[in-house]
C-alpha cells in the first residue's frame, strides 16, 4: 500500500554500554538438543536498551547494542533498531538488531521476547521456555525446527498456482524428460533488474492479520486478544527477518481489533481444521469490520492445526484475491512463522514450490520451478514431508528460483505486487557475481567437480554469502534414480565460503560417503547452476546471480585417482601418482592438462600443489617439498581447464628425508606449442640435507625432432640455484607429441629424468588452396558452392565473400568461421552482374593463419522482365471431387524469345497443400511441374518463387517464401515466344479441408548477355631503382576494350605490394581502390619501393569495363634494379608547377589555370575524400583555363585533379 512517508527527525542517541541481559544457566530446555543452550533474561534491562535504539530508516547510525547469547554458549554484540512494527501499540515492539554477520529481529510483548538472528554459522532462534522466570533456549535454526516439529508429518501445503511465474515455457523437453535448450535457462521477466552493483530499495506492503477462535484457545496464546495481538507481532517479526535481507521486502503489521477472535462459537470462521474450507471466510470477515479494499496489501488468517493441509494460498498480494492466504500453526507461533508462513506468505507473492518430486503431494507439483531434488530443503520445499524423498530439514533461506519469482512479482512493472508497495530508498547496491571457468565445458559421467565463482559489492562493509544451487528443470525423479534433466543436487544455505562448492561435498567425497541428496550424474545430459550472491544487509538485501552450464559425456569417466603405490613418501622423493583417464584426454571432454594437489589435513583442504599443467596421460611424477609433511596426506587430481576432479580414498605419510640428495623441476611439465617458435624452459633444484656436487644438465638426443637445437644457460649447476633451458625448433614442421628428456647427473647419485610434453601444433598451412569458383569464373546465376583443399594443420576454417577486396565490413555479402569442412554454400543469392571476390584461411589453436590469395568471380549478365497477375483469387472449393483450377496471366510482347523464365512468387493458400499440384504452362501447350504433392505435412500455404539455378530443392513446410528449384525443369521453355497466355494450374486431388484460394503469382523472362572482355595488352615487369619511385608505363601494363576507351577500362587493386606501394598522382592505394588505363597512359601511377631487404614485388589487379567486361586476377612484378631507368612526366610536372585554382576556400565557381603549354586534352575531375569522382570534363589543354560549378556541393573538403595534379579544395 503505498503510503506518505514522514521524515523522521534526527535525534540524538544515547550510548548503552553492550552489556548482557542474558545469562547463561544449567537448566535444560525441553527437548533441548546438542546445540541448544539455555540463558535467563533480565527482560528490564533489555527492554531499556531497546527504549533507547533509534527508529529504523531514520538515516541514524545507532549506538545502542547489546549482547545476545548463540547457541554454543558465547555471547555476540548487535546494534539495535526499533522496527517501529505497530507505532499505535506501545506494549508490543519489534527491532532489528545487526552485526557483521548479518541482520535479524527480535519481537517484545510485556510477557516475552522471541527472535530470529544471523550469526556466525547461519540463522539461530531464541524463544521462550518459562517466560515468568525469564527462561529462555537458544536454538540453531536446525535444532529450532526439530525441536518445533511444524509440518514434519505428510500433510502438504494447498497451492493454486493463480499467478504468474517466471515464464520457462521456452523450456524443451524430449520424451526423456531432457532439457534440449543448450543456452543458460532464462532469468524470468528480471532482465537487467537482475543486474549486479544496482541499487536497491526497500518495498513495504501493509499486511492485516486476522485469525480463528481455535487458534486463540491455544495453550501459548491464553485465549485472549492481548496474546493473540503478541502472536501476530512475533510471527510477523520473524518472518521479516527472512524476507528483509533475502528480498528487499517488508511486511508492515496492521492490527484490526475486529479481525481478532478468541472464541470458536462466535468468530465467523467454520470448519477451522480444514485449511482449504477456511480461504473463501477470509474476505468477508474484513467487510464485515469494514476493512476497506485499498487500507492494505496483503491478507492472511492464522488457525490451529488443520487435517487438511499445513496451509494453503489461492490468491496473491495487491489483487482481488490478498487475503486467500492460511497458516496452520500447530506448534508454537514461532515454529509455524518459520516453517509454514514464510512458505504461504510467499505463495502470496506468486512464488511457486521449488521440490521435484513428493509422492504423495504431485498435485501440489510445480514443474516450471522444480528445482530442488526430491523434497527439497528451502523455504519452498516440502523438507520431510516426503517419505524416502527427503534429503534433510528445512533451511531458513529462499532457492534462486524463488527469489527470482519474489522480485519478478515484487519489483518489475508488470508484475502483480509492483505498484502497491512502498518504496523506501536505501544506500544499499546490489552484489556483482562473476564466473571465470569457461564455456561449453564437458564432464565425464560419475566424476566429481568443482564450482567456483565470485562478487563485489559497492557497499564496502557488506559480507557477501554465496550458495551455488542447481537450475535444472526435468521430470519428477527418484532422488536415487533422476532422469532426463532432473535435478541432482540439494540445495545449501548461502555462506561466505559458499562460492566455492564441491560436488558431492568435500567431506562426502574424501570419506567415500554417498549421499541420495548429491547424485552424480551417469548419463549424457546438460547441467546448470546458477551462482548466487547476497549481501544480506540490513536496509533491504541485494542479490545477484550468474548462471553456468555444462554437460556430460557418457563415452568418458568416471575418473577415478588411484592410491600410491608407496603408503608412506618422504621428503625429495619423485614418486608417481596415477589415475584413470577414462577417456577425458579427447573426445567432448578433451582435457590435456590437470593439476596435482596434495592435502595436509586428511582432506579437508588440498592447497600445496605438486604439479601443475601436467599432461592427462594417467601418470605424472612429482617432487615431494618440505612442506609435504604430514600423517594424512590424500592426493586431489584435477583437471586444469575444467571442472571435474577426484581424490585418492586412503591417507599416507609424508616424512623427512633420511639421505641427502637434490629435487631438479623444469618449469613446465606439459605446453601447447606453435611452431615455428623457440622454447624457454626454467629449470630449478633445491638440496636436500645439504646436497652441494654439480648438477650436469642435458636433453636426451634421441627426444629431438630433427632440426631443433638445445642450449643451457648453465649447464651445470649447484643444487639450489636454476638456469634456463631453450628449444630452437629453427625450421621443424611438425605436428604432435613431443617428448622431451630433461638429464641430470651428479657424481654420487643416479641419473635423474624429467619429461617434458610439447603438444606441437605446426603453422604451415601452404597446402590450402581455393578450388571453386576458379579464379576468373563468370555468368555464375544465384549462388554456387565454395570449395577449397584441406589443410593438414587446420583445425577449422573461416570463409569471406564480398563485393571489394578489402572486404570492409560494408562489403561482406557472406562469411562464416569455424567450417569444419572445406566448403561453403552462402544462404543468400547474389546479385546479378556483380564482381565478387573470396578469400579463405585456415585456423588451428594457434590462432588463424594468413588469408589464402583473394579470387574473383562475376555472375551473369542479363536482362529481365517481370509479369505479375492480376490481383484476383481464384478459389480454391473445400468440398467435393477433385479438381484443377486455373489462373492465366497474359504477355504482350511479340518479339520476345525466352533465354530462362524463373517464377519469382506463388501464393496459393489450401488446406492442405499435401493434396496439391502446381504446374505451369506455356501458350504453346508445353507443362512443367513446379509443386507435387512435395510436402505431405499438415501446412496450408505454397508461399515460394522457383528457379532452376536456385542452390536447393524444395523444402518443408513450402511457405518460406524463398526461391527453390522446382520438380520439372523451366528450362524446357527455353526458345519459345513469350506471347500470350500464360497458365498456372493447381490441381487438388483430395478435398475435405476448408477452402482455399490461387492468391497472386509473377513470372520473369530473362535474357543473358555475354559482355565482351577487355583484352590484355601488356603486362611486362617494371623497373625500380632501390628506396626510390619509378612510373608504371602504358609498355608495360595495357589493357584495351573494342567498347570502351581508356577512360572506361578500370583496374581493381586486389593484393598489395610487400615491400612497396602504389602512388596514384601521389596518393597511396589500398585494396579496393581503382585507378584507369588513362591514367598509367598520362603516367600517373608510381611504384615506390620501401624495405631493400627484397630486391622483387608485385601487385595484384582485376579489369573491368562498365558492361561487365571482365579479366581475372593477375599479379604485375615489380624488380628492383639499380640500373632502372626512372621515367618523368613532363606534362605532369609542367601543370604542377604553373597550376593556379582560386577562390579558395570557394563559394559557387571555382576558376582552374594552368600556363604550361600542353598540346592535348586534359581530365579536370572533383573528388569527395572518400574518391567519388563528382564532376569531370575534358578540356583542350592549350586552353589554360577551365571553370566548375561548385553551388551545389556541401562545405567540407575536395580533391581536384587536372590531368595528374592534384590540389584540396575546401567548400564554405
Amino acid at each position: 500500500m503505498q503510503r506518505i512517508l514522514l521524515a523522521l527527525a534526527l535525534i540524538a542517541s544515547f550510548a548503552v554500554n553492550a552489556q548482557s541481559s542474558f545469562q547463561f544457566t544449567d537448566v535444560a530446555a525441553n527437548n533441548a538438543q546438542a546445540e541448544t543452550k539455555t540463558v535467563l533474561l533480565d527482560m528490564p534491562a533489555l527492554m531499556q536498551s531497546f527504549d533507547r535504539a533509534p527508529k529504523e530508516y531514520s538515516r541514524q547510525k545507532s549506538k545502542v547494542s547489546v549482547d545476545l547469547p548463540l547457541p554454543d554458549g558465547t555471547m555476540l554484540s548487535y546494534q539495535v533498531w526499533d522496527a517501529d512494527l505497530l507505532p499505535n501499540d506501545k506494549t508490543l515492539g519489534s527491532y532489528r538488531v545487526v552485526n557483521e554477520y548479518g541482520t535479524g529481529r527480535i519481537a517484545t510483548s510485556p510477557e516475552r521476547i522471541s527472535g530470529v538472528i544471523q550469526g556466525p554459522n547461519g540463522h539461530y532462534v531464541i524463544e521462550a521456555i518459562n517466560a515468568a522466570e525469564g527462561l529462555y533456549a537458544v536454538y540453531s535454526y536446525a535444532d529450532f525446527m526439530e525441536v518445533a516439529q511444524e509440518n514434519a508429518g505428510p500433510l502438504s501445503c494447498g497451492f493454486d498456482d493463480f499467478a504468474a511465474s517466471p515464464d520457462y515455457s521456452g523450456l524443451e523437453l524430449n520424451e526423456e524428460g531432457q532439457n534440449l535448450r543448450k543456452e543458460p535457462l532464462p532469468a524470468g521477466l528480471m532482465g537487467n533488474l537482475k543486474a549486479g552493483n544496482l541499487p536497491r530499495e526497500l518495498r513495504v506492503y501493509d499486511f492485516i492479520m486476522t485469525n480463528t477462535g481455535e487458534f486463540a484457545q491455544k495453550s501459548d496464546i491464553g485465549g485472549t486478544a492481548t496474546g493473540v495481538r503478541a502472536a501476530f507481532n512475533e510471527a510477523t517479526s520473524a518472518l521479516n527477518s527472512i524476507l528483509e535481507p533475502q528480498v528487499g521486502m517488508k511486511m508492515n503489521l496492521i492490527i484490526v481489533d475486529g479481525l481478532i477472535y478468541v472464541d470458536p462459537t462466535t468468530d465467523p470462521y467454520t470448519n477451522a481444521n480444514q485449511g482449504g474450507e477456511l480461504l473463501s471466510q477470509v474476505l468477508p470477515a474484513f467487510q464485515l469490520n469494514n476493512v476497506g479494499a485499498d487500507t492494505y496489501d496483503v491478507g492472511h488468517l492464522f488457525t490451529a492445526r488443520c487435517n487438511d493441509v499445513g496451509g494453503v494460498v489461492s490468491g496473491a498480494a495487491c489483487t482481488p484475491g490478498k487475503t486467500r492466504g492460511i497458516t496452520c500453526v500447530s506448534g508454537t507461533v514461532l515454529g509455524a512463522a518459520l516453517g509454514t508462513m514464510a512458505h504461504e506468505v510467499a505463495h502470496q507473492f506468486a512464488v511457486s514450490h521449488s521440490w521435484n518430486n513428493c509422492p504423495n503431494s504431485q498435485n501440489q507439483r510445480a514443474s516450471n520451478t522444480s528445482f530442488e531434488p526430491g523434497a527439497g530443503n528451502s523455504i519452498m520445499s516440502y523438507a520431510r514431508a516426503c517419505g524416502n524423498q527427503n534429503i534433510g530439514g528445512r533451511s531458513p533461506y529462499y532457492h534462486v528460483g524463488s527469489i527470482e519469482q519474489f522480485l519478478n512479482f515484487t519489483t518489475v512493472e508488470s508484475g502483480g505486487g509492483f505498484a502497491c508497495a512502498t518504496v523506501i530508498p536505501t544506500d544499499n547496491f546490489t552484489p556483482e557475481v562473476t564466473l571465470e571457468m569457461g564455456d561449453n565445458l564437458v564432464i565425464p559421467i560419475s566424476t566429481p567437480f568443482r564450482l567456483e565463482g565470485s562478487a563485489t559489492d559497492e557497499n564496502e562493509d557488506d559480507i557477501i554469502r554465496y550458495n551455488w544451487e542447481q537450475y535444472d528443470l526435468g521430470p519428477a525423479s527418484d532422488i536415487r534414480n533422476p532422469t532426463g534433466t532432473a535435478p541432482l543436487f540439494r540445495s545449501y544455505p548461502p555462506s561466505e565460503e559458499g562460492n566455492v562448492r564441491y560436488l558431492p561435498a568435500l567431506n562426502n567425497l574424501v570419506n567415500g560417503v554417498r549421499s541420495n541428496a548429491e547424485v552424480l550424474p551417469t548419463y549424457e545430459r546438460d547441467i546448470t547452476f546458477r551462482l548466487t550472491a547476497h549481501d544480506y544487509n540490513d536496509e533491504a538485501g541485494g542479490v545477484d546471480w550468474e548462471t553456468f552450464v555444462f554437460s556430460t559425456d557418457e563415452s568418458a569417466g568416471p575418473f577415478v585417482v588411484n592410491e600410491p603405490t608407496e603408503a608412506a613418501w618422504r621428503v625429495g622423493d619423485y614418486q608417481e601418482v596415477t589415475w584413470d583417464v577414462a577417456g577425458t584426454d579427447g573426445g567432448r571432454v578433451n582435457c590435456k592438462r590437470v593439476d596435482i594437489m596434495l592435502s595436509l589435513d586428511g582432506g579437508q583442504t588440498f592447497d600445496l600443489v605438486l604439479a601443475e599443467d601436467a599432461p592427462n596421460t594417467g601418470s605424472a611424477f612429482v617432487t615431494v617439498p618440505e612442506e609435504a609433511r604430514t600423517g594424512s596426506a590424500r592426493l586431489m587430481v584435477k583437471a586444469s581447464e575444467n571442472i571435474f576432479l577426484n581424490v585418492n580414498r586412503q591417507n599416507f605419510s609424508v616424512s623427512q628425508a633420511i639421505e641427502p640428495g637434490y629435487t631438479l623441476e623444469p618449469g613446465i611439465r606439459y605446453q601447447e606449442f606453435c611452431l615455428p617458435n623457440t622454447l624457454s624452459v626454467e629449470v630449478s633444484t633445491t638440496s636436500i640435507l645439504n646436497f652441494d656436487e654439480l648438477i650436469n644438465l642435458s636433453i636426451e638426443d634421441s627426444s629431438l625432432p630433427e632440426g631443433a637445437t638445445v642450449t643451457f644457460a648453465e649447464t651445470a649447476i649447484q643444487p639450489g640455484t636454476l638456469t634456463t633451458l631453450e628449444v630452437d625448433f629453427g625450421t621443424v614442421n611438425f605436428t604432435g607429441i613431443v617428448p622431451l628428456t630433461l638429464i641430470g647427473v651428479t657424481e654420487s647419485l643416479d641419473t635423474a629424468r624429467r619429461e617434458i610434453l610439447l603438444d606441437v601444433v605446426s603453422n604451415d598451412f601452404s597446402d590450402l588452396v581455393t578450388v571453386s569458383p576458379a579464379e576468373g569464373t563468370g555468368g555464375i546465376v544465384l549462388g554456387t558452392n565454395f570449395d577449397w583443399t584441406e589443410s593438414a594443420n587446420a583445425r577449422d576454417y573461416q570463409i569471406q565473400i564480398a563485393t571489394s577486396p578489402d572486404f570492409s565490413q560494408e562489403s561482406i555479402f557472406a562469411e562464416a568461421t569455424g567450417l569444419e569442412e572445406t566448403e561453403f554454400s552462402p544462404e543468400d543469392f547474389f546479385t546479378e552482374n556483380t564482381l565478387y571476390f573470396w578469400r579463405v584461411r585456415p585456423r588451428n589453436r594457434c590462432g588463424f593463419g594468413d588469408w589464402r590469395t583473394t579470387s574473383s568471380f562475376r555472375t551473369v549478365n542479363t536482362s529481365c522482365n517481370d509479369y505479375a497477375s492480376d490481383g484476383r483469387a481464384i478459389p480454391l472449393q473445400g468440398r467435393g471431387p477433385s479438381f484443377k483450377a486455373e489462373s492465366r496471366l497474359f504477355v504482350d510482347d511479340q518479339n520476345g524469345v525466352i533465354g530462362d523464365v524463373n517464377i519469382p512468387l506463388i501464393n496459393v493458400r489450401y488446406n492442405f497443400v499435401a493434396e496439391l499440384n502446381v504446374r505451369l504452362i506455356s501458350p504453346a501447350g508445353t507443362v512443367v511441374d513446379l509443386y507435387k504433392q512435395n510436402c505431405p505435412i499438415s501446412t496450408n500455404a505454397i508461399i515460394l518463387g522457383f528457379d532452376d539455378d536456385a542452390p536447393d530443392n524444395i523444402t518443408c513446410p513450402p511457405d518460406q517464401a524463398i526461391v527453390q528449384q522446382p520438380v520439372g525443369s523451366l528450362a524446357d521453355l527455353v526458345g519459345e515466344r513469350v506471347f500470350g497466355d500464360w497458365i498456372l494450374e493447381v490441381e487438388v486431388l483430395e478435398t475435405g479441408g476448408s477452402a482455399g484460394a490461387i492468391e497472386d503469382w509473377s513470372i520473369q523472362f530473362c535474357t543473358a548477355t555475354t559482355p565482351e572482355a577487355p583484352e590484355r595488352i601488356a603486362n611486362n615487369a617494371t623497373l625500380v631503382p632501390p628506396l626510390a619511385r619509378n612510373h608504371i608505363l602504358q609498355a608495360d601494363l595495357e589493357a584495351t576494350s573494342s567498347e570502351f576507351g581508356d577512360r572506361d577500362v578500370v583496374y581493381t587493386l586486389t593484393e598489395l605490394p610487400e615491400v612497396g606501394r602504389l602512388l596514384l598522382y601521389g596518393r597511396e592505394l589500398g585494396l579496393g581502390d581503382t585507378w584507369r588505363q588513362k591514367d598509367i597512359n598520362v603516367v600517373g601511377l608510381k611504384y615506390e619501393h620501401l624495405d631493400d631487404s627484397k630486391d622483387e614485388d608485385f601487385f595484384g589487379f582485376v579489369i573491368t569495363t562498365p558492361n561487365g567486361g571482365y579479366l581475372p586476377i593477375v599479379d604485375h612484378d615489380i624488380i628492383i634494379d639499380p640500373d632502372a631507368v626512372v621515367v618523368s612526366n613532363d606534362d605532369v610536372s609542367a601543370l604542377e608547377a604553373g597550376l593556379e585554382v582560386f577562390p579558395n576556400p570557394v563559394a559557387s565557381e571555382l576558376n582552374v589555370r594552368w600556363s604550361a603549354q600542353v598540346n592535348r586534352t586534359i581530365d579536370v575531375e572533383l573528388f569527395d575524400l572518400n574518391g567519388r569522382r563528382l564532376q569531370t570534363r575534358r578540356v583542350e589543354g592549350l586552353t589554360g583555363a577551365t571553370t566548375i560549378n561548385t553551388s551545389t556541393l556541401a562545405s567540407g573538403v575536395y580533391l581536384l585533379r587536372v590531368d595528374g595534379a592534384v590540389r584540396r579544395v575546401v567548400k564554405q
